[in-house]
């Protein structure tokens, strides 16, 4: 199994092409590259998005560094037009085309809230759909991740295709081998399942893509594990039998921005042996 950092945090306080050397220098395999900012600074709706894109995998490579899986812009909300009119749209379309050219396997990409007065599985079904020729040009999959929906009120979370069975139903209806699912593990256990039981829910071979973090079940932590109160034992147990085959990647980037830019490479290094533990774990029980 190798192991994966996501880029976010390092990048906001590094930058990118130094943030791929510090991950590859503190141990990981490789990164899960995040689009999330591209509403800062928005190169991928400048002309120069695909050599942008080139200068990235130029670093991946040159520090024997691979790139499993990407993470598009997120979220927005669409009227009933999806085009490159809408230029959150056109972001997410051209991350597809971007996280190809790094190499990646996958790309996630949230459900979308809808106009009130459209289904939410009918409008996010349509909504994928329109990347599905995007998938095949690129030879990239979209793994379609669990979410949450905050109620600030009773500061309660609600799941969005949050259980097993609504993201492999909802994979299942789009009918195509280009659609998986990732499964963020925090995201589970604050909606109110345990991650196990979510893993083994998915004997059905969907599962692709992991978000790695830990949780206190009060909010959507993004911290190392071990620092929260999930089961590691249990879920590491959980993707065993579900034979498992993907990446162990790691979304923890509330643990990294929150540090000091000085302590940021050691915690990397630390991070990385949290990582390995868990790879001996489930490789050799």
């Amino acid at each position: 199994m190798k192991l994966s950092m996501e880029t976010y945090a390092v990048r906001e306080k590094f930058g990118d092409i130094e943030a791929i050397r510090l991950i590859k220098e503190a141990g990981f395999d490789a990164i899960d590259f995040s689009f999330y900012w591209a509403n800062e600074d928005v190169p991928l709706l400048g002309e120069n998005y695909r050599e942008y894109a080139k200068t990235i995998r130029w670093a991946l490579d040159k520090n024997g560094l691979a790139c499993n899986q990407a993470h598009a812009p997120f979220e927005f909300q669409y009227g009933e037009k999806m085009d490159a009119s809408e230029s959150h749209y056109l972001e997410i379309r051209r991350s597809v085309e971007a996280a190809s050219i790094l190499g990646a396997k996958s790309i996630v990409i949230h459900s979308v809230s809808v106009p009130a007065n459209r289904d939410f599985e009918e409008y996010n079904l349509c909504y994928y759909k329109s990347f599905e020729p995007l998938c095949k040009k690129f030879g990239i999959q979209i793994a379609v991740e669990n979410l949450f929906v905050h109620d600030k009120k009773c500061n309660s979370f609600f799941g969005r295709l949050g259980t097993p069975k609504q993201l492999c139903d909802f994979i299942v209806k789009l009918n195509s081998p280009w659609f998986v699912a990732c499964l963020d593990i925090g995201h589970a256990a604050i909606t109110g399942m345990a991650p196990e039981d979510f893993i083994l829910g998915m004997k059905n071979g969907l599962l692709k893509s992991l978000h790695i973090q830990d949780t206190d079940y009060l909010a959507d932590r993004h911290v190392l594990p071990f620092m929260g109160k999930l089961d590691w034992d249990a879920i590491i147990s959980a993707l065993k039998e579900v034979e498992y085959d993907g990446e162990l990647t790691f979304e923890v980037f509330w643990f990294i921005k929150k540090l000091p830019k000085k302590l940021v490479p050691d915690s990397l290094t630390y991070a990385a042996s949290v990582g390995r533990f868990l790879i001996s774990r489930f490789e050799n029980g």
